[in-house]
């Protein structure tokens, strides 16, 4: 069994992550995308727009020169290479792997959906009208009484999703972000792989994506918030670790009081010695991450990892946040160095910094009080993090970041 010290396995966790660019800085910015979503096998769709969404802003924390345009391209374009379905939540997954949805989507079928409850009779008649005029939106059926919250939906709204999560419907794309659901029949391209995954198959796609995404890995990350066909996941392991792909290792922790913890890392970030390759170098030292990003978005691996004790508040009251309303970790290489709570205002086409700290300490720009002599102490740290801003300033449409 290798051992890894904690920074080794954060160094490891980050380059899965982050510093794998295929194609290569010479292909398309679609071309990129598409590697990208491939590598860490989805993005998660997120409805809050106080900066860019979350499935752009994790893309984009790969490639800056990504733009949201680029995930409706993979959606449409030919060869499409993007389809919305779910992993752990809501999510943009690469189009060969659909096949390994239909164990969920059949267990759906049969099973119905707690969130999604259906009149069979308004589930055909939305089939039907479909069938007949070709891709519509919620909004294309007529409500039924008055609308209530989103758990109480109007009927039509319940049958789509439940067809939709049952693999009946699909979502071509998001026209102002209103799924556009069209038949599966219709709608996926001929010749897309469509057996059903048996329990091996299954299996050896969760550790593909922890293995591609996550560079190491403990038991407990594999398949992260799913619950179908996880069956075989253990017997994978042992594959590939016979087969070479993977090694068994153990973490160990900084402080002298901390616990290893045992896991699996892909060999190709092991040298043959078994000592940890080296990271790779990369001129983007420092990036600005969304709060579902794929390399945090479980908490719990997150602070075993990364050492990052991190939660959102936008679900908090006011009153009870400690920091902002939705604050973006800050990385530093493989280390979380800091927070930063942003505002996208579009009309003004300006990014509001509301609030930041870094290594502990408030932070107000280049210009704020203090700065000259807190960039001379951090060796880069501050001027790499305002170089990142600027760019997740044009990322997200705006000219100018302000400091608030």
């Amino acid at each position: 069994m290798t051992e890894l010290s904690a920074r080794e396995a954060a160094a490891i966790a980050y380059a899965a992550s982050f510093e794998i660019a295929e194609p290569g800085p010479d292909a398309s910015a679609e071309d990129r995308a598409a590697a990208a979503l491939r590598r860490i096998g989805h993005v998660q769709i997120d409805t809050i727009s106080v900066v860019e969404r979350a499935h752009h802003h994790v893309l984009w924390s790969r490639d800056r020169g990504y733009r949201p345009p680029l995930l409706d391209a993979l959606q449409l374009s030919e060869p499409r290479r993007a389809v919305e379905y779910w992993a752990h939540a809501a999510a943009y997954l690469p189009l060969e792997d659909y096949r390994f949805c239909l164990p969920r989507m059949r267990r759906v079928e049969a099973s119905g959906h707690e969130w999604f409850p259906h009149d069979r009779g308004v589930v055909e008649a939305v089939l039907d009208r479909i069938r007949v005029e070709g891709p519509l939106r919620s909004q294309d059926f007529q409500s039924e009484g008055k609308r209530g919250p989103w758990w109480d939906w109007k009927p039509a709204k319940a049958a789509l999703e439940y067809l939709f999560h049952a693999g009946k419907l699909v979502v071509l794309w998001r026209p102002g972000f209103q799924k556009l659901y069209e038949l599966a029949e219709r709608a996926l391209p001929p010749g897309l792989d469509l057996r059903y995954p048996d329990e091996e198959q299954m299996a050896d796609y969760y550790l593909g994506l922890a293995a591609a995404g996550y560079g190491v890995f403990s038991r407990t990350d594999l398949a992260y918030m799913r619950k179908d066909a996880v069956g075989g996941v253990d017997a994978a392991l042992e594959r590939a670790v016979e087969r070479g792909g993977l090694a068994p290792v153990v973490v160990k922790p900084e402080a002298a009081d901390g616990r290893p913890w045992k896991g699996w890392a892909a060999t190709r970030y092991l040298e043959s010695a078994g000592e940890p390759a080296r990271p790779v170098a990369h001129p983007r030292p420092v990036r600005i991450l969304s709060p579902f990003d794929n390399a945090i978005i479980d908490r719990r691996r997150a602070k075993r990892v990364f050492g990052l004790d991190y939660t959102i508040e936008c679900y908090v009251p006011a009153a009870k946040r400690r920091f902002g309303y939705f604050a973006l970790p800050v990385f530093r290489g493989a280390a979380p160095v800091g927070l930063i709570d942003c505002k996208a205002d579009r009309k003004a086409k300006e990014l509001r910094a509301l609030r930041c700290e870094v290594l502990g300490r408030p932070w107000a720009g280049p210009r704020g009080r203090g700065a000259r002599r807190a960039a001379a102490a951090a060796d880069g740290l501050y001027e790499a993090l305002h170089e990142e801003l600027v760019a997740y300033a044009a990322f997200n449409g705006c000219d100018t970041l302000r400091w608030d």
